[in-house]
């Protein structure tokens, strides 16, 4: 599709081409693609539009994907040109072409043509819209579907700048201000290089110079562009110019001029601008030549004028006057123009003062002279005091001026704000006093002081062993079945849960799945009582259990109940029951049922509708969390008394604290977290891989370096070896054998300069309390030090815990030269020695929870929950001793291990005590025994005393005779002796002193042989007290089992359980095993010896009454353990073939009483 289009109007820099289309038939994208030629296809008042385009217009063709709007509607497409220039067309005449990739497009039928100039009431800056000649329509038919029509078609264009080209040159005709505009220009592109190239659009102006005199004239674009600008200034003419001068960016991105005219030149002017940029403009000239008629005026200025600004002014009033003659005019004073004004209000600074006076013939001089006005009113300085808080990763807080100031003024404006402290750090916490200094733009200042409390309102973030973790278990039921894990049970009626439905009957559903118990689907003339059961959760050691649920009740006519119960473990505990209400559905809200908490743990919901025909109720969103150890935790092992300690700080695994800390846990110290700050305020700063030196003094307590800040400007990993040497590192800088090897190595991340770079030491350092050392801290190759010169004033540091003494460096570790005073910035960061510990027993084998509280310089804490595995790994000790074991009357014995383990007996101490009674007299103590065997003792004594040495002693007695054992030049003192006893003999021990005055003294006897027993036994001794009130006896030391477990020995067996008469005679080698509670074992053997002590059992015949036989002379004596009348069992000899009777078988006896003696003797030799 095409036309013809009759340009109207007198622009011509052609922008835009909007065309209403419209398609019926497909709304997927096309493209579609416009073209403008140079004049109608055929030229004249009528005939054919004929078949060619013409001549395609440059940079006139586009193509751009079109979306369609809704089929059989009309809709614009736009299209954006780049600047088609159509001032080429004489005729005004140009044909546009529209050519869509699919057929079904068309533009807008049914539209009243137009011919001729622009239609009223298009934009002024419309080109036209119809087609055309100027006074016929050249018979284009627009046909579509045999019907004529035209169309819409807007084209839109902009005008070149008048003084585009330099034949249109504007005049320039005096100082002042041209505005103007390089938008639509072309470029100047072949005029030579003047100053700057010339690659952009510009504009020409021109002037000519007939001053004869000529003039510096300056033009100028600064402040009167937005766009980078250009000056280009020629001479000649047109196409054949010389250069006079040129600018780019003279003042920012704009330009300025200034060049002298020879006073009769044509001088032409080009704006242009850099990178192609267009733009309106404001272009100044000054110092426009102005031709001279006769002679100039002369003008005379005052002297340079100083003064002092009126108070509270930045300013003052300045009165001065000039002196003018002309030769034609005379006195023309009054003529002078003063620029500024005398009376006029002069600024604070230097002020030129031009006066100008024109004469009659309009020849104007000028002079020039300064004003200059002082400020010499000092700025009021307004401090406030403010609070800040320090940051809780780097543990500094930093301020600026304008947070101290408080409204501080001048009255010429304040040039800067500056404080005398504004970094501050942990050791800063509380209340500084900071200095503002404020200084004015005439370098006048004054100062104010403020308050700043610094505050850490952060409480650390702490980490513990194991962890101690909050668990969830939940159910949203959106499932169509029952889940995993949770059961049904029906108690009454035949209908269940269901579920995969929000839906309650009789009220508002779920806003999700639940689980329904629907009990009007379960019908009436029954009882339907249902439960919905949770999983089972092992909540063993589980604390702030809570429970919470979303639930739903239909009742009708008051009946039907839902309940909500937990297993304790013994009992279901009820802990919701809703009755007679209807309640849509709603959270229950946490529901604390920690008290509840077993290893058995479950939920039951029941629903019963009490025998009506109710509609029924629903559970949604189950939620049960807890917390518990989330496993791991520290390993604590016990020694071999059952007990372990551990210190506080064991138990955590990482503190995030800027400042100091104390870690404690069930009451006890972990030891303090510290740090000693220096500056990280560079200005000076060494080589990668280069060391720095200070010393270090520390205070009462051992330290541990854990960690240590450094200031370096290079970012990334890096690591750094510490030395240390006792002493200081004065006169060691450059003796590395002095140093050794490095004490550790640390390792982090660099921060950025003047920013702490952590590094954490793989293994602490421990510095020892009241000790000086000397340190070297050394850099990896790829990080430096940044460190501060030393001033006198900066070099020393220091806290209750330690002080710092600082310093020097080097670029390469111990080597020359040395470079001092440098002081090191960075912090150490420290432990003070720990508390008493935390102790645990066999009571608390096992997984044990323990509170942990990291506590931060400034009173803020955090806890975190520990886990701590009380392990017993040590077995028991057992001793077994040999024994011997006596069977029973069956023939067996048990063997108990009891009886196999080894005891110690009970042993004693003698404890003499000397005499106090300040009688002034000699007074002893005398605990004597009578001998009645010879025998060899030896003892060991321990004496002490509260009198000075030489006035109390202590010796044995034997028959009365002392022998003293102390040193009396010596106060305590210890020792042995050994003495012989013979039967008849008195031994003993004496406490003597010398006047019972200024305390007594004690003496131990220990390791007495032959032992307190027999003839030494303690109830033979006694206690003769001579002017003394002191005192001797016994101290019991108890014996008992060499066996021992810490924890309790739990299991005790032997590998041979029972004895019998077969072991008789052979010694049997046991082994007695034992196990503690933790599963430990121990074994030791015994050899046992089996006897058999049982004699056998006897049993004799009843008294007899006999008849003597014929004659009734003599009974004969029977064997009556021939007879059976007797018998004799043994439990190990069978029979028992050794056996005696008396009298013996046999005998007669006569008439009487007899006693018959049986014996019975067991292979053994056991006789009964």
């Amino acid at each position: 599709m095409a036309d013809a289009i009759v340009l109207a109007g007198t622009n011509r820099i052609l922008q835009t081409v909007t065309v209403d289309v419209f398609n019926l038939t497909s709304a997927a994208p096309y493209n579609l693609t416009l073209r403008i030629y140079t004049d109608c296809t055929t030229n004249g008042a009528s005939g054919a539009c004929g078949s060619g385009p013409g001549t395609l217009i440059a940079a006139s063709s586009v193509t751009q994907t079109v979306t369609p709007g809704p089929l059989g509607f009309i809709y614009s497409v736009v299209f954006t040109l780049p600047n088609v220039n159509l001032y080429s067309e004489v005729d005004n005449t140009i044909s546009v072409s529209l050519n869509a990739s699919r057929s079904d497009v068309f533009w807008i039928l049914n539209e009243a043509a137009v011919i001729g100039s622009q239609p009223a009431g298009d934009p002024p800056t419309g080109v036209v819209q119809r087609c055309g000649s100027a006074i016929a329509n050249n018979g284009c038919a627009r046909a579509f579907g045999g019907v004529l029509n035209n169309f819409s078609l807007k084209l839109e264009a902009e005008a070149t700048p008048p003084n585009d080209l330099c034949a249109n040159a504007i005049t320039i005709a005096g100082d002042g201000t041209i505005s103007g505009t390089t938008v639509f220009a072309t470029i100047d592109s072949g005029n030579p290089f003047c100053g700057t190239s010339i690659s952009s659009p510009g504009v020409w102006y021109k002037f000519t110079d007939s001053s004869i005199t000529g003039s510096a004239v300056t033009l100028s674009l600064c402040g009167g562009a937005a766009f980078d600008t250009k000056i280009s200034v020629y001479t000649g003419s047109c196409g054949a110019f010389t250069c006079v001068t040129g600018n780019d960016d003279f003042c920012g991105l704009q330009s300025q001029v200034i060049f002298n005219t020879d006073g009769s030149s044509t001088y032409y002017v080009l704006v242009h601008s850099f990178g192609g940029a267009t733009g309106p403009f404001d272009l100044n000239v000054s110092g426009f030549p102005i031709a001279v008629i006769g002679n100039p005026p002369t003008i005379a200025c005052p002297a340079d004028i100083t003064l002092n600004n009126t108070p509270g002014t930045c300013g003052t009033v300045a009165n001065f006057a000039g002196v003018a003659f002309d030769i034609e005019d005379g006195n023309i004073s009054s003529s002078i123009v003063a620029t500024p004004a005398s009376g006029s209000t002069f600024a604070v600074g230097v002020t030129n003062v031009t006066l100008s006076v024109t004469d009659s013939d309009g020849n104007t001089s000028t002079c020039n002279f300064d004003v200059t006005v002082l400020d010499n009113e000092l700025p009021v300085a307004v401090c406030q005091d403010i609070t800040v808080d320090l940051d809780p990763v780097t543990g500094m807080a930093t301020i600026t001026a304008a947070d101290v100031d408080n409204g501080s003024n001048d009255n010429c404006g304040i040039a800067s704000m500056s404080l005398d402290v504004s970094s501050f750090d942990c050791s800063m916490t509380g209340a500084n006093t900071v200095v503002l200094t404020v200084t004015d733009n005439s370098g006048n200042s004054s100062t104010c002081t403020s308050t700043v409390t610094v505050q850490d309102v952060t409480a650390p973030e702490v980490f513990c062993v194991g962890g101690f973790g909050v668990f969830t278990e939940s159910e949203d039921f959106e499932g169509a079945s029952l889940p995993s894990g949770w059961s049904t049970v029906i108690e009454a009626g035949s209908q269940d849960w269901t579920f995969g439905s929000g839906i309650m009957p009789g009220g508002a559903a779920f806003p999700t799945n639940a689980a329904i118990f629907d009990d009007d689907a379960a019908g009436n003339g029954q009882v339907n009582l249902a439960r919905l059961l949770s999983p089972v959760y092992d909540l063993t050691s589980a604390s702030n259990v809570q429970l919470s649920f979303d639930y739903s009740v239909q009742d009708f006519i008051g009946f039907g109940t839902f309940e909500v119960e937990v297993w304790d473990g013994a009992a279901w505990q009820q802990i919701l029951f809703v009755d007679n209400t209807d309640q849509a559905p709603i959270n229950s809200g946490d529901i604390d049922v920690s008290a509840f908490a077993n290893p058995a743990f479950q939920v039951r919901y029941t629903y019963d509708d009490e025998g009506d025909w109710a509609w029924g109720a629903g559970v949604d969103n189950f939620l049960l969390s807890y917390e518990a150890a989330s496993g791991g935790g520290l390993d604590v092992y016990l020694d071999a008394n059952g007990m372990a300690s551990i210190d506080p700080n064991d138990l955590v695994t990482g503190v995030n604290e800027a400042c100091g800390y104390t870690i404690t846990a069930g009451g006890a110290g972990g030891g303090t977290m510290g740090s000693l700050s220096t500056l990280f305020a560079s200005n000076n700063g060494g080589n990668p891989g280069g060391a720095v030196y200070f010393d270090i003094t520390v205070g009462p307590s051992d330290l541990e370096v854990t960690d240590i800040d450094v200031n370096t400007a290079e970012a990334g990993s890096f690591t750094m070896d510490i030395y240390t040497l006792v002493g200081t590192y004065v006169g060691n800088e450059a003796n590395p054998g002095a140093w050794g090897a490095a004490a550790a190595n640390a390792s982090g991340t660099g921060a950025g300069v003047d920013t702490p770079s952590n590094a954490v030491l793989a293994s602490s350092i421990t510095l020892t309390a009241n000790t000086t050392y000397g340190m070297a801290l050394v850099l990896d190759g790829t990080h430096a030090h940044a460190y501060t010169n030393g001033d006198g004033s900066n070099q020393n540091f220091s806290n209750a815990d330690m002080s710092m003494a600082l310093g020097a460096a080097s670029n390469v570790p111990f080597t020359t030269p040395i470079f001092a005073p440098r002081v090191f910035n960075g912090a150490i960061h420290y432990t003070t020695s720990g508390g008493s510990g935390l102790d645990f027993t066999c009571a608390d084998l096992g997984e044990n929870i323990v509170e942990v509280t990291v506590t931060d310089d400034s009173g803020n804490s955090s806890t975190c929950m520990a886990v701590v595995n009380v392990i017993d790994n040590i077995a028991p000790i057992l001793v077994c001793q040999n024994a011997t074991i006596e069977l029973g009357p069956d023939g067996t014995a048990t063997v108990d291990p009891m009886a196999l383990l080894a005891s110690l007996p009970t042993t004693y101490e003698v404890m003499v005590i000397g005499s106090d009674n300040s009688s002034g007299f000699e007074g002893f103590t005398d605990f004597t025994v009578s001998v009645t065997e010879a025998a060899a003792v030896t003892f060991d004594w321990d004496y002490t005393t509260n009198d000075d040495p030489g006035f109390d002693s202590f010796g044995y007695l034997l028959n009365g005779t002392y022998t003293q054992l102390t040193n009396p030049g010596l106060g305590n003192q210890s020792g042995s002796a050994a003495v012989a006893v013979a039967p008849g003999d008195v031994f003993g021990f004496r406490s003597q002193t010398d006047d019972n005055l200024l305390g007594n003294n004690e003496t131990v006897i220990s390791n007495f042989m032959p032992g307190f027993e027999g003839q030494f036994d303690p109830a033979n001794w006694n206690l003769t007290l001579t002017d003394s009130d002191g005192d001797a006896f016994f101290t019991e030391i108890p014996g008992g089992p060499l066996s021992f477990d810490a924890c309790g020995i739990t299991i005790l067996a032997v590998d041979v359980p029972t004895v019998s008469c077969a072991d008789i005679g052979t010694p049997i080698t046991v082994t007695v095993f034992a196990s503690d509670a933790s599963g430990n074992i121990a074994a030791c053997t015994s050899v046992i010896t089996v006897v058999d002590l049982l004699a056998p059992v006897l049993t004799c015949p009843a008294d007899q009454t006999v008849d003597p036989g014929a004659g009734n002379l003599f009974y004969i004596l029977p064997d009556y353990i021939a007879t059976g009348e007797a018998t004799a069992i043994d439990n190990c000899t069978d029979p028992v073939t050794l056996t005696t009777q008396v009298p013996a078988p046999g005998t007669p006896l006569s008439d009487g009483t007899y006693t018959i003696t049986m014996t019975a003797t067991d292979e053994y030799g056991n006789t009964s």
